[in-house]
């Protein structure tokens, strides 16, 4: 189950040794670590060099969320593409249903876990085709989303893809700076036939909260990528997906 995991971190010291840790302990298969630093002004990169087994690639300046990932798939060679947040923290036994499930079909292109934070909240567990989240939120007890189930997008904090299928979806839009990059790629990956999975067996730990002053002063990245997605994509309804001439 050769897996690369591939981080993106900008100023990101508060939490990236522990979204590391997290990863080797819960983690017994093969995998490779490749960060992609988009040139933190913090203590991340001195925290990076100090762990001999992550691959680090320094961007000298902030090139955007999907530039830095696809540098860092560029990079990698393992068949399975593990994309994740560093705010993400992971939990015994969270990568094998992820693989098995997306390697379970050739149809399957990307398989996201149930995400929480730990306050036990749902915080992803992807979108319906009607646009909703589910129990967005609201407490994760037992019974609840425990089906895999196919949608319109997932989460972009933690999720699967195959390398397999990179020269038929792509790589992410490298037009969208921040926002935007995943939820464009599961259009793509749904409009070329392939399904975007809501994995419940797999469970990591995503530190999403509410945050009106954090999210209002990045509301600009927000407006400027939803421009470029509706520019670029329509949603017909009853799941039928189409590409703006």
């Amino acid at each position: 189950m050769n897996t690369d995991l591939i981080i993106v971190t900008y100023n990101s010291a508060p939490y990236i040794e522990k979204c590391i840790d997290a990863i080797d302990t819960h983690t017994p298969s093969s995998y490779q670590i490749i960060v992609v630093d988009n040139g933190s002004t913090d203590d991340t990169v001195n925290l990076l060099k100090k762990l001999p087994h992550v691959e680090l690639i320094e961007n000298d300046i902030n090139a955007g969320y999907a530039r830095a990932v696809n540098r860092g798939i560029r990079q990698g060679t393992s068949e399975t593409i593990a994309v994740m947040n560093p705010d993400v923290f992971v939990t015994d036994g969270w990568l094998t249903p992820l693989h098995e499930l997306l390697w379970s079909d050739e149809k399957n292109a990307i398989v996201a876990p149930k995400l929480i934070n730990s306050a036990n909240q749902l915080v992803g567990v992807g979108t319906n085709w009607d646009w909703s989240a589910p129990y967005f939120m609201l407490p994760n007890k037992p019974g609840l989303l425990e089906e895999v189930r196919e949608c319109m997008a997932i989460n972009g904090a933690c999720f699967l893809l195959k390398r397999q299928l990179l020269d038929t979806i792509g790589l992410l839009d490298e037009q969208y700076f921040h926002y935007f990059e995943e939820t464009d790629y599961c259009f793509n990956a749904n409009y070329c036939g392939y399904r975007v999975l809501f994995c419940p067996a797999s469970t990591v730990i995503h530190e999403y909260y509410p945050n009106p002053e954090r999210d209002q002063a990045i509301h600009q990245y927000w407006v400027q990528s939803e421009t470029i997605f509706n520019r670029k994509w329509s949603y017909r309804g009853n799941g039928v997906i189409a590409k703006n001439p």
